[in-house]
């Protein structure tokens, strides 16, 4: 009665993960209909907007390739194309209108954190794509805004014996001579990236110039690029806000430079004694890595510590797997030998003895906790310990309540005598089986659950398959 009753529910079981599997195949089959028809309509919308049309990039995008299917009435059908289209390109006149568009966008955002384009003092925000198909060109000459001719005015007048067109050319010369030497001075100061560089510049020290900018793009009209007019920005560079620190820094760092070129050919260097009025004292660097491996120590005294404990509940779980798994074979070979008029002592002393033969033929053989505990078992009942004790102390040891359920029936037959005992074994069997088959039943769950990842990652490189190509012809 009891092996229909798990027929049954087995049974009901399977047809249970038939339907399930039912189900799911049915969602797989729909998803994949929902990721085409997805697929088909967002390349279709993307190609074609009307039925002879195809729709052109904006401004300043790459040709985009296009896979087209024609129909030639009277000629052919089904005929393939790859054609290219060309962005949209801007007129003369429509590149003038951005340009000056674009300018004023790009001296909003030119000046990133600085306070004015009269203080600069950071880097400036050179975009060179501007949107719109729109790119921009920038470069920085120093030029000074002094009133040179004046000053040299003051200083010829001095010469009683200097013409006037002495003056003139010399005023000339002087002034092309310090123009040229302000900008061998200052002409790396702001870069193409728009990186300022005057942290060695003095508290009061600062460059004038201007920023030259030049829009360009694509137009109709011509091939290449059309460019707009150069624009002057005047800038005025002044030094960098220093915090006392890096101001010490950048002197020391000039000053040991200095002492190093000074020293080039000697065996030593002097380092700089006073930096910014600041004495200096010099000391070793000291590694304290030493006091991180004590650290060290410790963290793998803990990590090998929870390996060893993570290790013990691996053994204990296999332990207990192989416990289980065992205990349906014990008690039915021991209901065989007790049905063949074998007594429990002797069929306990068997399945040790068999077990011992085995474990010594093999070369490689895993112990089974179970029946080294019957090899136990049966080492006492030879030197003469009672047989209840050594069934109570088998009990303890292996700690499982199935077990221990069952060495209770055997003492319990023993002391009360051997009636009814093969019929409350044929029980136990029974139970152990049905436990070994949930038990199998449990594996086989953990086992699928194990393949959720691998399932999950095939997923997403279908969806990877279906999807990049319908984007990629968009």
């Amino acid at each position: 009665m009891n092996l229909e009753k798990i027929l049954k529910k087995q049974i009901s079981q399977i047809v249970e993960r038939i339907k399930r599997i039912k189900k799911r195949s049915i969602y797989c089959v729909v998803v994949g209909i929902v990721f085409s028809l997805l697929s088909f309509v967002t390349n279709k919308s993307s190609i074609y907007v009307r039925e002879n049309e195809i729709e052109r990039g904006s401004y300043g995008t790459q040709k985009a390739p296009y896979s087209i299917k024609i129909d030639a009435e009277n000629l052919a059908k089904g005929m393939e194309f790859s054609v290219s289209v060309s962005s949209k390109k801007y007129t003369k006149d429509e590149a003038d209108e951005v340009f000056v568009k674009k300018l004023e966008e790009l001296k909003i955002n030119l000046l990133n954190e600085n306070e004015s384009f009269e203080h600069i003092d950071s880097k400036l925000n050179f975009d060179s794509d501007l949107g719109d198909g729109i790119r921009a060109n920038y470069s920085f000459n120093p030029k000074r805004i002094d009133d040179l001719y004046s000053k040299y005015e003051k200083k010829v007048r001095r010469k009683k014996k200097a013409t006037a067109s002495n003056i003139e050319i010399n005023i000339a010369t002087y002034s092309d001579m310090n123009d040229f030497k302000y900008y061998v001075t200052y002409q790396g100061i702001i870069d193409g990236s728009g990186n300022v560089k005057n942290e060695n510049f003095k508290t009061s020290e600062f460059c004038t110039g201007y920023i030259e900018i030049q829009l360009q793009t694509e137009i109709k009209e011509k091939e290449g690029s059309y460019k707009s007019e150069k624009y002057m920005l005047p800038v005025r560079v002044v030094s960098k806000k220093l915090t006392p620190i890096e101001s010490f820094r950048i002197a020391f760092k000039k000053e040991f430079d200095q002492n190093d070129k000074d020293t080039i050919n000697e065996n030593t260097i002097t380092l700089p004694k006073v930096v910014n009025d600041f004495k200096i004292k010099y000391k070793d660097k000291q590694d304290f890595s030493f006091v991180l491996l004590p650290i060290f120590g410790v963290l793998a005294a803990i990590l090998l510590e929870a390996k060893d404990k993570e290790k013990e509940r691996e053994l204990i779980k296999k332990r207990i797997r192989w416990l289980e798994i065992d205990f349906s074979q014990i008690i039915t070979k021991i209901l065989l030998y007790v049905s063949s008029g074998m007594t429990i002592r002797n069929s306990m002393i068997r399945l040790a003895e068999q077990y011992q033969y085995t474990k010594s033929k093999a070369k490689e053989y895993e112990p089974r906790a179970a029946y080294e505990e019957l090899v136990i078992v049966k080492n006492k009942l030879n030197s003469g310990y009672g047989e209840i004790n050594a069934y109570e102390e088998m009990a303890k040891n292996i700690n499982m309540r199935i077990y221990t359920r069952f060495l209770n029936i055997i003492i319990q037959s023993i002391k009360n005598g051997n009636k009814d005992l093969k019929n409350i074994l044929n029980m136990e069997v029974q139970d152990a089986l049905y436990e070994r088959k949930q038990h199998a039943k449990k594996l086989g769950e953990e086992a699928a659950t194990k393949l959720v990842l691998p399932l999950m990652m095939m997923l997403s490189i279908i969806m990877v398959v279906i999807m990049v190509p319908a984007f990629m012809g968009m």
